[in-house]
């Protein structure tokens, strides 16, 4: 009889699930490598104020955090969950470092936390972290769809991504409209349905701060690395960076964001004294930017997790797993019942 808890994957599926995208991370970033020179390269780092860099990553990834933050409590708020901004701040600020090693477990302890702290039942809060993933991923991709349509050569098939949000956008929107029974009744898909049309396009307002802070971050590193791009090329293109390196089709930011970055901002970098081929130094210049961004990136989420981890600790956050198995199951409906009841 097997001892596996229900709801479980299998170790081995679960650990070439959990391993994948590093394989593709190290795979893609390493055959990218291979094709830049690796002396332009060095010129482009070389060239660049690393001093300044790491500084304003700093500056702007607690920005960053904070713009989260913010969009993160109007949401729990709109859910009747008024979480203290600065202590969630310090909870958000530790689960990156959690974040590094696996995302699922970063969101894993967010949602632990709101059961434990705020007696959320895991359904409901699995659910709240569902909806801001979804408006988070989905507002990166609606600002991406102009940037996308632009796309040529080797990422001409990006242009298809305004179809496929348009026709997302619409099938969503009838869902929330009709509610499925089937899906509204369930305590993991009410929050989506609850927060409606409107609900949605608000959890998108309050997003924006988030995206403009990452916009601003990687706008600045670009001019930094010598790819002075301007603020419509930015704010074409960049969300479509981000929308790509939201996917699980590589690590943190590296693997395919890398070929993303080189075919959209290649064409502006501007090619140092002494450098080879014109192409092969424009695309150097992009890898520098692009790498070092991802980069800098991990180590500031390490080093920001382990001075905030202790705090959260304290806080009542947990590394352990307590995302909803089906061994919930059971409690799901009892907490339907009681939610409709606090709502009257």
């Amino acid at each position: 009889m097997s001892n596996r808890e229900p709801g479980r994957s299998p170790p081995v599926l679960a650990a070439i699930k959990n391993a994948a995208p590093y394989l593709l991370a190290v795979l893609v970033l390493g055959w990218v490598l291979h094709k830049t020179n690796r002396h332009d390269l060095l010129t482009s780092l070389e060239h660049a104020p690393l001093g300044l860099f790491v500084f304003t990553s700093a500056v702007m990834l607690v920005l960053n955090c904070a713009a989260d933050v913010f969009a993160m409590t109007s949401v729990f708020r709109w859910f009747g969950v008024r979480v203290v901004y600065r202590d969630l701040f310090v909870v958000r600020a530790s689960t990156y470092l959690l974040a590094i090693v696996n995302y699922h477990v970063g969101q894993a302890a967010i949602i632990g936390y709101l059961y434990r702290v705020y007696k959320m039942p895991l359904f409901r809060a699995t659910g709240c972290i569902l909806f801001i993933i979804g408006i988070n991923v989905g507002t990166l991709f609606l600002l991406a769809s102009a940037g996308a349509s632009n796309a040529t050569g080797d990422l001409s098939m990006l242009r298809m991504v305004p179809v496929v949000c348009a026709v997302g956008v619409v099938v969503y929107a009838l869902l929330l409209t009709i509610k499925p029974k089937v899906l509204a009744s369930r305590t993991l898909f009410a929050p989506l349905f609850e927060m409606g049309i409107v609900g949605h396009i608000k959890g998108v307002l309050v997003r924006l701060p988030h995206v403009f802070v990452l916009m601003t971050w990687h706008y600045l590193s670009l001019h930094m690395f010598d790819i002075p791009v301007s603020p419509l090329t930015a704010l074409l293109y960049l969300p479509a960076y981000f929308a790509v390196s939201s996917l699980p089709l590589g690590v943190n930011g590296i693997g395919v964001p890398q070929l993303v970055a080189v075919a959209f901002f290649a064409p502006y970098a501007h090619v140092p004294a002494g450098a080879g081929s014109m192409v092969q130094a424009q695309q150097a210049a992009v890898i520098a930017y692009s790498v070092s961004t991802a980069g800098i990136s991990i180590v500031l989420q390490i080093v920001l997790g382990l001075i905030f981890l202790p705090r959260a600790i304290k806080l009542g956050l947990s590394t352990k797993d307590e995302t909803p198995t089906d061994e919930n199951s059971a409690d799901e409906n009892s907490n339907d019942d009681q939610l409709r009841e606090d709502q009257k």
